[in-house]
């Protein structure tokens, strides 16, 4: 029984240590240093993405990826110009609503396109943004 009494005195000492009387110093110390290398690594982050985006960039340029896009732009118009003449006469293809979704995809299909690649890629970012700060 007296050993009970013992621990639990024992663990209470121990849940209320004293401070020390360098605790404040030693605190803004830690404190300190701590902000000092979120600033760093923020420095190194950054920079090695800023890396990272141009040799994204110069990458996509060289691998013609925007070539490959006004293709599939011109072979998509040509679909839908084909698409729109044999649905001309349908009347299914009367209705308004049908009739300006035809025109739409036609007359901005690479804008569509790169809105929503750049759409994807901001996503992305904000994905990869939320799963460092998770880490």
């Amino acid at each position: 029984m007296a050993e009970r009494i013992f621990e639990s005195d024992l663990e209470a000492w121990f849940a209320d240590a004293p401070p020390l009387p360098d605790s404040r110093l030693f605190a803004a110390r830690v404190t300190r240093r701590l902000d000092r290398a979120w600033t760093l690594r923020r420095v190194v982050i950054g920079g090695l993405g800023l890396i990272g985006g141009v040799i994204g960039g110069a990458q996509m340029l060289s691998s013609g990826l925007f070539g490959g896009l006004a293709r599939v732009q011109a072979q998509s118009t040509a679909v839908t110009s084909v698409l729109a003449g044999h649905l001309e006469n349908s009347p299914l293809a009367r209705s308004p609503m049908v009739h300006d979704t035809l025109a739409g995809l036609g007359a901005g299909g690479s804008e569509t396109l790169l809105m929503s690649a750049a759409l994807a890629l901001l996503a992305v970012g904000l994905l990869v943004t939320r799963a460092i700060r998770e880490i």
